[in-house]
């Protein structure tokens, strides 16, 4: 409770904390009862504190190598044969580690549960990618906190709700679930730990086969897209997307294989994303199944797809390309026939000359750019980048936002670059210059 101060709400929180117990919204340390959750509660001095205690025989490792080793000490059985009424190392370990970590304070499930679908709701169109969003909004108490203090304000606008999202409290619970699991299975393929993950994924299919004939889905299904996202079969959708993945990572291409023609059979959820599967598709079954002819049919009907983006059309049609060209399927060469011709127009290329400044060694170079006026002519020292964006400021680009570049080759003082297309408040609406791409739980008390 030590870590706990609440000034604005009392200087001691002893009597707030029993009432809030009472009413069913704490736990005390009493009811901690996992070595794994105390372990984690416990700081890195504690533990190595607590490792020293048991003689572990590296006492001063990494935090977590000291948690994986006092949990596999916590499983061995006990070496003494004489009075079967003593407690085991585990808990033991378990007794002296609450110790340590001392009055220990734990918001109850329910409450907790509550809200987290409070935050998810704040903070919805929030991307679920983080972990923390993820988890039922957690990540905005800090904007909260900004907002409640004055330090941060949102602006003002007109909200136009016309749909309802979710149509009752179960439907929203449903949604909360799925993205907490959503979270789960990230946060374990970020780990690199597959198998629980393959886990994961497959708790998730069974919970989706079971909602699939929910009548809540026939409402989410006539939803617009931009609101369609935020359902629960949408997330379920990306769930199996990522199984998709999982399964490669372990191998398991049939398996892959049958879960992306399952997603591609709905048009409902994710259709941004059917350009990826059509891609994945396409390329487990030519490379890692070696079915020429389904994946020569794969590519077809995944150019014929008009949710099919730019990127991954060409990403197709040029495997289709390599396929036709390669001597394994000269027999399947009938099936090409069908395949649209698709040509990409080669960008507009822009050369800009500068003046280098003489300079020893390795090192960026530096340019030297006229500055000031006929009246007083002036020399500055610059990056190539300023270099482009001086050019294009005299071309009448002079409100573009054009700042990420990379030098190409080219003789001494030229400059090669691409062009790219951007929006400028004044001036002409084009191309600004691109030299490349882009270079730049408890709490202890």
């Amino acid at each position: 409770m030590n870590k706990l101060e609440y000034e604005e709400i009392a200087s001691d929180l002893t009597p707030v904390i029993g009432e809030l117990q009472q009413a069913g919204f704490l736990q005390t340390e009493s009811e901690l009862q996992e070595l794994s959750e105390v372990l984690e509660l416990l700081s890195a001095p504690e533990l190595k504190t607590l490792a020293k205690t048991f003689h572990l025989v590296n006492p001063n490792g990494q935090k977590q190598r000291l948690v994986d080793t006092f949990l596999k000490l916590a499983k061995q059985p006990s070496v003494c044969m004489w009075g079967k009424n003593q407690p085991g190392i585990g808990a033991v370990i378990l007794k002296r580690a609450k110790g340590l970590a001392g009055q220990s304070l734990r918001v109850c499930k329910g409450p907790r549960a509550v809200f987290s679908r409070v935050l998810l709701l704040f903070t919805l169109t929030d991307s679920l990618e983080d972990e923390e969003a993820a988890c039922g909004g957690q990540g905005q108490l800090f904007p909260v906190l900004l907002v409640s203090l004055g330090r941060m304000e949102f602006p003002r606008y007109t909200i136009n709700r016309k749909t309802q999202i979710f149509q009752d409290r179960d439907d929203l619970i449903r949604y909360a679930a799925a993205a907490h699991m959503l979270s789960d299975i990230s946060t374990a393929m970020a780990n690199g730990n597959w198998k629980e993950a393959h886990e994961l994924s497959q708790c998730a299919k069974s919970d989706w086969n079971k909602l699939k004939s929910h009548p809540s889905l026939r409402y989410h299904e006539n939803l617009p897209l931009f609101l369609r996202c935020f359902t629960v079969g949408w997330i379920y959708t990306r769930i199996l997307s990522r199984t998709v993945e999982i399964l490669q990572r372990l191998h398991m291409y049939e398996e892959a294989v049958k879960e992306l023609e399952s997603l591609l059979s709905q048009r409902v959820y994710c259709p941004d994303s059917r350009g990826r599967w059509w891609d994945r598709l396409a390329l487990n079954l030519h490379q890692h199944l070696k079915r020429l002819e389904p994946a020569i049919k794969c590519i077809t009907e995944g150019l014929a797809d008009p949710e099919v983006r730019t990127g991954h059309r060409l990403s197709l049609y040029q495997r289709a390309l390599r396929l036709r060209e390669s001597p394994n399927c000269q027999k399947y060469r009938h099936l090409f026939h069908q395949l649209p011709e698709i040509t990409v127009d080669d960008v507009k290329h822009v050369t800009i000359t500068g003046r280098l400044c003489p300079q020893r060694g390795t090192g960026k170079s530096v340019f030297v750019l006229e500055a000031g006026g006929p009246a007083a002519p002036a020399a500055v020292l610059c990056s190539v980048e300023e270099v482009a964006l001086a050019y294009y400021r005299r071309s009448g680009f002079d409100q573009g936002n054009a700042r990420c570049f990379s030098r190409a080759a080219g003789p001494p003082g030229m400059v090669r670059q691409q062009r790219v297309a951007t929006v400028s408040p004044s001036g002409p609406v084009g191309d600004a210059a691109d030299l490349g791409g882009c270079g730049k739980g408890f709490y202890s008390r």
